[in-house]
């Protein structure tokens, strides 16, 4: 008899281990959005930009001088971004692609982690909603930027919303430590290294949180002077001392020559406003106020969607419209759309009165979320497959080649060098100051039919000599770094090269074997021992 009696406690523990089973399952939402996420990456390859920095990082890590041994137009802080993912490389043994995309993932499950720890209670979402809230976030961190995964603007944008929390919870008269406003800070900081331009993201909110202590001085100065305020001001400084000190290349060679080629050359500002990252931020805010207009009234959503104006004012005073580019401002946009849904699913569980009214307000606030997200991913998916590329060279040059594009950017050279555990020839193994002063030269601007021509003399004769040298350095990297294979971008990048007799000549111990969407393969015409025959 007593063999079939329960041992005394073992009810309990089973009760508590049935707890726990609940307890788990429901973090089915996240855990499904981070395998979700998991699958995407193994699915698409870091973008050429990234992939080309990373080879940067490894190049800095590895003792290379940076803006002497390489060119490279963005400066220092995009490529020590990339050096944490090269170390933890070198000391596991997995790639840096490998290594970047776990940090790019542990980046925003601690950022978001950290947003709950400054807003804690009902301010961010009711409790049973939080779970949902942070599988959304998740998504828009780790799934939405698609092409842009793990680029500045993906990791800007993970470093800026603790800040952003911690102004929600300054507007709510909701104390923060030190440590977390500090921590906080130190990612607005890092953020604003890495673009300054990413400053507008915080200095709309901060004034907003100023502007509603202006009675009280003494609360107003607490505000300016704010753990958050001090650390994020000495990492900037910091890293201005690095500029001065370690990067003093950058500052005396590269950046005269960014802020005559690569800042001025921008689309117009009518174009800028009729960009698609600038039309997808306003339906949202559209979307968001039709269905939490009075959610618009709270300190929460206000400094959210100041955050997404700063944003939007930064992708537009780059004037480059690139995708990524607008990544931060829509989908900020999208997380306030989000945000505004689970505070309304939590209303519709909440009240029985007017269920059909709310059940039609979320179903419609969910299909448009939905749909919104689908024209936000198609958006940030603009970079070309360069998979088929990838294989068709790797059957034609030797086991880790060495490659050299002739292109306006790292699109055709990247990722495709580092799949192939290739060699990229020359300082810079495209051509961007080409690119950027013959459209300076001829349109001065990006639109298509430009006139904004340069007309001053002394400028043009800058240019001129900016791409003389340009094509100079590319003529003798062909030339003495004999690279297994030259890709040109296409036939307008191909006339260019031989409408320049430096060029022409170099490539002429090159022939054209093939061309794969668009891209044209150029082999050595004697081929080496060590190539692999189709």
């Amino acid at each position: 008899m007593n063999g079939t009696n329960p041992r005394p406690g073992s009810a309990g523990r089973i009760t508590r281990a049935a707890i726990d089973l609940r307890g788990l399952a429901a973090y089915w939402p996240p855990a499904t959005v981070t395998l979700l996420a998991v699958l995407v990456r193994s699915f698409i390859w870091l973008n050429s930009d990234v992939s080309w920095l990373l080879t940067l990082a490894e190049k800095v890590v590895g003792g290379a001088r940076p803006y002497v041994d390489f060119s490279e137009t963005n400066p220092p802080a995009s490529i020590l971004l990339y050096v944490p993912a090269i170390m933890l490389s070198r000391a596991t043994g997995v790639s840096a692609e490998c290594a970047l995309t776990i940090l790019t993932f542990v980046a925003a499950f601690l950022c978001l982690v950290l947003v709950g720890r400054v807003l804690p209670g009902t301010v961010l979402a009711e409790s049973r909603e939080k779970l949902m809230l942070f599988a959304l976030a998740l998504a828009l961190l780790l799934i939405l930027p698609g092409d842009n995964f793990a680029e500045r603007e993906n990791i800007a944008l993970m470093a800026v919303l603790p800040m952003l929390a911690v102004y929600a919870a300054r507007a709510n008269a909701i104390p923060v430590g030190a440590y977390l406003a500090g921590l906080a800070g130190m990612g607005g900081g890092i953020a604003v290294a890495i673009k300054p331009y990413f400053a507008f993201a915080l200095i709309l909110p901060m004034l907003f949180v100023a502007w509603q202590r202006r009675s009280d001085l003494k609360a107003l100065a607490k505000v300016v002077f704010s753990p958050e305020h001090l650390t994020a001001l000495l990492v900037v400084l910091t890293y201005g001392v690095l500029l001065i000190w370690v990067f003093s290349d950058y500052t005396q060679h590269t950046l005269p020559i960014v802020l005559t080629l690569y800042v001025p050359l921008k689309y117009s500002l009518l174009l800028m406003i009729g960009n698609p990252s600038v039309i997808l931020v306003a339906m949202l805010m559209i979307v968001s106020i039709f269905l939490g207009r009075s959610e618009f009234a709270t300190p929460l959503i206000r400094v959210a969607c100041l955050a997404a104006l700063g944003f939007t004012g930064a992708l537009i005073a780059q004037g480059k419209g690139w995708p990524y580019h607008g990544y931060p401002a829509v989908a900020l946009s999208l997380l306030i759309l989000s945000l505004l849904l689970v505070k309304r699913l939590s209303l519709f569980r909440d009240t029985g009165g007017t269920v059909r009214a709310q059940a039609i307000d979320l179903g419609f606030g969910a299909a448009l979320l939905a749909t919104l997200y689908a024209l936000a991913s198609f958006w940030l998916l603009q970079e070309p497959s360069r998979a088929r590329l990838v294989t068709e060279v790797a059957q034609l040059v030797p086991v880790h080649p060495r490659i050299i594009s002739i292109e306006g950017g790292p699109g055709v050279a990247f990722p495709l060098t580092r799949k192939l555990r290739g060699t990229a020839i020359g300082r810079t193994p495209f051509q961007w100051v080409s690119a950027f002063t013959n459209r300076m030269l001829t349109v001065g601007e990006l639109d298509r039919g430009g006139t904004h021509k340069i007309l001053d003399p002394v400028l043009r004769h800058r240019l001129e000599e900016y791409a003389r040298l340009d094509r100079q350095e590319l003529a003798d990297s062909i030339r003495t770094g004999k690279p297994d294979v030259v890709l040109i971008g296409g036939k307008v990048e191909r006339l260019w090269a031989l409408s320049h007799p430096e060029i022409a000549a170099a490539l002429r111990a090159y022939r054209m074997a093939k061309t794969v969407d668009g891209v044209e393969i150029w082999l050595p015409r004697r081929p080496s021992g060590g190539l692999r025959q189709n």
